[in-house]
């Protein structure tokens, strides 16, 4: 056991350590630390008005094995050596006749936290250990939240196990494999583990950071990728984009790639500041083909992006032609005709 002598003066002072009535054939001592010799009398360095100054001792008995059952006590007294300042203390020592099981298991992680997004599986690593005198099997469980996987393994090995045999005064480390929901919101979730072998258990926790996850689905309301335009008429299409992760999205922005520099494409918002998860918005993208473009399909890629997170779509777009320029058409083709005919019945009269 551990023994502190302390000093509530300013001065230094030097300390004896008496032990009395130590029983025949038993070796009771204070012992330096690191390196360990006993000693009988220890220098403690003087203080300050708000602290006071102290040396750590070890106190060690060793008990004959055929010592009767009883209680022996030993009278200890530490003593300031240049004054009359002491200190008295009795310690009791209870022999039984029955051998009693001292120490048990430990359990510890070196590092209990780590962090990832939502969706992955995180692998920490504990330490098991033994601190009897006999070979214990000790069984391994967890408390995760509702939904989570909780597996462990050797460290070496990838078999699943819930118990494992621990040698006399030894230790196993062993694998703790978590997975996480990818719905999981970012914060902090503890983790509870427990080891038990007989009347012994151990408890320590681990703890999962997520982060969280951005996941960004895009559509229109009519849930397809494709829409009609005129060509010379700004035309207005609503689609969505949505929040499907488990983190909230920020500064979202909107671009397009046109079939042509000479298309304009205007959005309404153009910008997002924060999209939550599980949150939907309605843009509303204005479209405007030039006069003059071709009537047919024509491919537009939409891409809403962040700092974290990107995602793009494709639309195709159909241009038509305005009426007006139909019935123009036809009337050309008309003038054409006649023409022709006027041409060809002149040249059948000559």
């Amino acid at each position: 056991m551990d023994a502190e002598v302390v000093n509530r003066t300013k001065d230094p002072v030097e300390i004896s350590l008496t032990i009395e009535g130590v029983p025949a054939g038993w070796d009771v001592n204070f012992n330096s630390r690191y390196p360990s010799f006993p000693v009988r009398s220890v220098m403690v360095q003087g203080g300050d008005q708000t602290t006071n100054k102290s040396t750590t001792l070890e106190f060690k008995a060793k008990i004959p094995e055929n010592t009767k059952p009883g209680t022996y006590p030993v009278k200890v007294t530490a003593k300031d050596t240049k004054g009359a300042t002491q200190y008295v203390e009795t310690i009791n020592y209870r022999v039984t006749s029955k051998k009693i099981e001292t120490g048990g298991i430990k359990l510890s992680s070196q590092y209990p936290v780590l962090s990832s997004g939502s969706g992955q599986t995180l692998k920490f690593t504990i330490d098991l250990k033994n601190e009897t005198n006999k070979a214990l099997p000790t069984s391994i469980v967890a408390q995760a939240p509702q939904g989570w996987a909780v597996r462990f393994k050797p460290q070496f090995g990838d078999q699943q196990i819930s118990s494992i045999q621990i040698k006399e005064n030894g230790s196993e480390t062993l694998s703790v494999e978590i997975d996480t929901p990818a719905t999981a919101d970012a914060k902090e979730y503890p983790v509870a583990i427990t080891a038990r072998a007989g009347a012994y258990e151990a408890n320590t926790t681990i703890k999962v950071s997520l982060k969280g996850t951005q996941d960004l689905k895009m559509g229109s309301l009519a849930g397809t990728l494709n829409t009609a335009v005129t060509a010379g008429t700004k035309n207005s299409i609503d689609f969505v984009v949505g929040n499907a992760g488990t983190a909230p999205v920020r500064n979202l922005g909107f671009v397009t790639k046109k079939p042509s520099d000479k298309w304009t494409v205007e959005f309404k918002p153009d910008k997002i500041d924060a999209l939550a998860p599980g949150e939907v918005r309605q843009i509303k993208m204005e479209i405007l083909a030039p006069d003059r473009t071709i009537a047919g399909d024509y491919m537009m890629t939409l891409t809403a992006n962040s700092v974290d997170v990107t995602k793009s779509a494709d639309f195709r777009v159909t241009v038509s032609t305005p009426t007006i320029w139909g019935w123009l058409g036809f009337g050309i083709v008309g003038l054409v005709v006649l023409g022709l005919a006027i041409v060809f019945f002149r040249l059948g009269r000559r």
